[in-house]
């Protein structure tokens, strides 16, 4: 093994036991005294966060309508670290959830909207982005009778990897593996529930949406796998409220009829207009630490070409060849 090889193996396995005793000491405190620690840590990661909090703040800018030097652009991006170390600390309990406990912890608003998705059998696919905690959904649902099978990067941290999965599948959350293709088929096959991330960044080559006012992209799977299945794609989000418990809602749902450049197009903006209203809605509630709208002149000037050729109707995959 080389020297590069090796060290990356040993910070794999650093990171594997300290997120294990992190997660035994969380599990061994009430979480009416975890939550305020993680909001504590979430603070203190933020003033330690050095350049990427220009990063941060450029991402919350765009909902909020203002720069990124805004006082009020600062103090949500504060609220965005508090979430997310809150976030993790859930994410510690996951494994350990009582039905009892998820019962009340996650309200689900109208889980009745995955059966209406269901109802011509090809499955659903929930789309969603990083805000909340979308993990908290998962014993909501299966409290409901309901599972998910989220899509997950396995290519890295291995050994955390399958902790964090096996976490998972206690709450009937059951990871598969981006680069299998062949499981997320099958979900849709046996009519379930397919869980995508889209809020993954500007990426040449997927599809040109305009989010929160500005071009970017978002992955070009979930309309093409609702076009090739006939599974409907279903927004979601799940919002922590003030008292750190979790309101879940799923929202009109979007069908893609054909890979049809056009049609692309057309679901995966009714997609962003949906998913981009959430993080509006309370962007200290979006935890997204790397860029989602591109950040050079000549991306952005080759996003917006490629968004106002879907715009007229013309071969946007062109543009970006």
């Amino acid at each position: 093994m080389s020297i590069a090889g090796t060290g990356e193996r040993k910070r794999e396995l650093l990171t594997y036991w300290l997120y294990r005793i992190a997660e035994r000491v969380i599990n061994a405190i009430p979480r009416r005294i975890s939550m305020p620690a993680a909001a504590a840590v979430g603070n203190v990661a933020y003033d330690l966060s050095g350049p990427k909090q220009a990063l941060i703040h450029a991402n919350l800018a765009r909902p909020m309508g203002l720069t990124p030097d805004d006082p009020r652009v600062r103090a949500a991006a504060r609220r965005a670290f508090r979430n997310y170390a809150k976030y993790l600390v859930d994410m510690m309990r996951l494994g350990e959830m009582s039905t009892v406990e998820a019962a009340k912890l996650v309200r689900i608003e109208n889980i009745e909207v995955l059966g209406e998705a269901r109802a011509e059998g090809r499955g659903v696919l929930c789309c969603t982005i990083h805000v909340g905690g979308m993990d908290l959904i998962g014993p909501g649902l299966k409290h409901g009778g309901e599972a998910l099978h989220v899509v997950a990067d396995d290519t890295t941290y291995g050994r955390l990897y399958d902790h964090l999965a096996a976490a998972r599948a206690k709450q009937g959350i059951f990871v598969i593996g981006w680069r299998n293709l062949r499981g997320l088929f099958r979900v849709l096959r046996e009519n379930g529930n397919l869980v995508l991330f889209c809020d993954g960044g500007y990426r040449r080559g997927d599809v040109p949406v305009e989010l929160c006012g500005e071009a970017t992209t978002f992955p070009i799977g979930p309309a093409t796998l609702s076009a090739k299945t006939g599974a409907p794609l279903l927004p979601v989000w799940c919002r922590r409220d003030r008292d750190d418990r979790f309101d879940a809602r799923g929202l009109p749902f979007i069908h893609c009829t054909s890979t049809e450049p056009a049609e692309i197009y057309r679901a995966t903006q009714a997609l962003a207009d949906a998913l981009g209203a959430v993080i509006a809605d309370d962007p200290g509630q979006w935890y997204m630490f790397r860029p989602v709208w591109p950040v050079t002149d000549k991306d952005r000037a080759d996003a917006r070409a490629a968004l106002a050729a879907a715009r007229r109707g013309e071969d946007w995959t062109k543009t970006v060849a």
